[in-house]
């Protein structure tokens, strides 16, 4: 009389054999490089939007800002966007590729007439940022000067990537 059924070795070496695939499949999703992915995406449609927002702001209203708080663009300095212009605010840092500089309250920008004005539909802030941290936004707006004029830049100061996030207008 013989008995059927699996030895010991043979549903070792089946384990083993998806075990071995499921780490392969693991590895190719890799899902933290999709959640990164994701992110910079995010970031790309947002500044892309701030970038349109603003572009269109200042062409409905003949080259006037959008905002009282722009002294770093008249100065042509980096700004950091901020989530309110309501209270005081506290902390702050633009960002750029080689360091972080704490800001003058003049270098730091609110966007709400866009959000009053129909514009934009919020003030985006970065996905990966801890809005416990501080009132920024985690982009950054400036102009980039160029030999005719100068060009609105709005950009991420994180990306997953190496490549830089940033919109020129």
């Amino acid at each position: 009389m013989s008995k059927k059924g699996f030895t010991l070795l043979e549903l070792i070496i089946v384990v083993a054999i998806v075990a071995l695939l499921a780490a392969a499949t693991f590895v190719a999703v890799n899902p933290a490089k999709r959640v990164g992915n994701a992110q910079d995406a995010q970031r790309w449609a947002d500044v892309t939007a701030i970038a349109d927002a603003w572009s269109t702001y200042v062409a409905d209203n003949n080259g006037t800002l959008p905002t009282s708080s722009a002294d770093c663009l008249v100065k042509n300095e980096p700004c950091m966007i901020h989530n309110y212009a309501g209270s005081a605010i506290t902390g702050g840092f633009i960002c750029d590729a080689s360091t972080t500089a704490t800001l003058a309250a003049s270098n730091k920008i609110w966007l709400d007439p866009l959000v009053t004005g129909g514009y934009l539909g919020r003030i985006p802030s970065d996905p990966k940022k801890s809005s416990a941290v501080s009132t920024t936004t985690g982009y950054y707006m400036g102009y980039e000067l160029q030999t005719t004029s100068p060009l609105l830049v709005v950009g991420a100061c994180n990306t997953y990537g190496s490549t830089a996030i940033k919109v020129i207008r």
